[in-house]
């Protein structure tokens, strides 16, 4: 295990925040159990919070970014920060400067074009950007932001780490989370940027819902109802923007939970009824069906 020279830290018994510049990018580390204070976001800001709760309004929007959460936000902004805790509430705010993201930008290729999509570098530096709160479980950077955090918490996180190539890495990531973002805002076919953007935050707020609960009994209705939208609208704005139903989309979740308890050597009957199978010979019929073999053929 390496252990730096200036290692960062979180603190439970001390409030503070550790701030580094490198270049034109920030990255701080903060412990604290009271804040109060608008602050300028610049560039494209990270905010992840390891420990608590971190309150963000940003354009009347307010964000609860919780424990395994993160805020992305484009475009200099002022925004508002809240934290009241009876213990420290640990954090990670990341400033990445536009030049990074550029360069970023400048190497992805799209499929079937030698040159950079041109609508999809507009989309990062406009008000079409998707500013929202991820779960670090559901994107490639939130797996690089828990490392980081572990990192930290651990102290094998120093001050030679902040470089251009960890601030690279992370615009990398940025990207590769936000093209999809950007493909299925697209789909919805509306003319405000803003209604747009609420839209994809219902539909995505269904998904991640489906996401969290697909093994328990769940109708569409209820989704919908989660998403604050008509189940019908729900059904027909999830199928437009990504390609399937909710309910392909609950089935797929379903099954392949239910091949990863398989090759963990669970029985068919356990993984069935694990994943949100009333019963083993459904789950076998639909198992069959999408993959093509049995459920007992991973179980040796």
């Amino acid at each position: 295990m390496k252990h730096p020279a200036a290692p960062l830290r979180f603190s439970d018994t001390q409030p503070g925040i550790q701030h580094y510049r490198y270049k034109d990018n920030n990255f701080n580390v903060s412990s604290l159990y009271e804040f109060y204070k608008p602050v300028m976001a610049r560039g494209f800001a990270i905010k992840f919070v390891t420990q608590g709760e971190e309150r963000y309004t940003v354009d009347k929007h307010i964000y609860q970014v919780d424990a395994g959460s993160y805020l992305l936000l484009s475009g200099d902004r002022d925004i508002k920060v809240e934290i009241e805790s009876k213990k420290n509430v640990n954090g990670i705010c990341i400033n990445i400067h536009n030049t990074i993201m550029e360069a970023a930008l400048a190497s992805y290729q799209t499929p079937d074009s030698p040159q950079p999509d041109q609508e999809l570098a507009a989309f990062f530096y406009s008000d079409h950007f998707f500013e929202n709160q991820y779960r670090v479980s559901n994107t490639h950077l939130g797996s690089r932001l828990q490392q980081l955090g572990r990192d930290v918490q651990a102290s094998v996180f120093g001050v030679d780490d902040i470089n251009d190539e960890l601030f690279f890495t992370l615009a990398e990531e940025i990207i590769k989370d936000q093209v999809p973002v950007f493909r299925e805002l697209q789909q919805i076919r509306v003319l405000k940027t803003a209604t747009r953007k609420d839209l994809y935050r219902r539909i995505l707020r269904g998904r991640e819902y489906i996401d969290q609960s697909f093994a328990l009994p769940l109708s569409i209705e209820m989704v919908a109802r989660h998403a604050a939208m008509s189940e019908y609208h729900f059904f027909r704005l999830f199928k437009t923007v990504y390609g399937i139903s909710p309910h392909q989309y609950i089935l797929r979740k379903r099954l392949e939970a239910g091949r990863e308890l398989l090759q963990k050597q669970y029985s068919v009957s356990t993984a069935a009824i694990d994943c949100g199978f009333s019963d083993i010979y459904s789950f076998s019929k639909a198992f069959k069906k999408h993959f093509g073999f049995p459920p007992s053929s991973l179980i040796r």
